[in-house]
């Protein structure tokens, strides 16, 4: 079940614009702090090998982690589900990009060991 505040607040232009709520706002803390723990194992992921490939990942997670602040400060609630779904989206771009890292490192980084 979801909990929606029907309280609205005032911008600056005094328009009404409903005010995020609490559960909305757990759920982003939650995403980020995902993906900050992704971005630590992202170090691990390209094998030590540190390329431009391999570092992609660890940068289109800080690209989604940057975007995903802008959640708590946008007060359209369309344009914050827009943002929210684009970080979503270079999210799992960056969990892909880990797994073929760890494929390439695999198959080609620890057979010189």
């Amino acid at each position: 079940m979801t909990e929606h505040n029907s309280t609205s607040v005032s911008n600056k232009d005094g328009d009404s614009v409903p005010e995020i709520s609490r559960t909305e706002i757990q759920r982003y803390q939650t995403f980020i702090w995902i993906q900050l723990f992704f971005l630590a194992v992202s170090v691990f992921a390209g094998g030590f090998n540190f390329t431009v490939w391999s570092m992609l990942d660890s940068s289109i997670l800080i690209v989604s982690i940057g975007l995903a602040g802008l959640l708590f400060v946008v007060d359209d609630p369309k344009l914050r589900k827009i943002i929210f779904y684009i970080t979503i989206v270079l999210y799992l771009l960056a969990i892909l990009d880990m797994a073929v890292n760890v494929l390439v490192s695999g198959s080609v980084g620890w057979r010189n060991f």
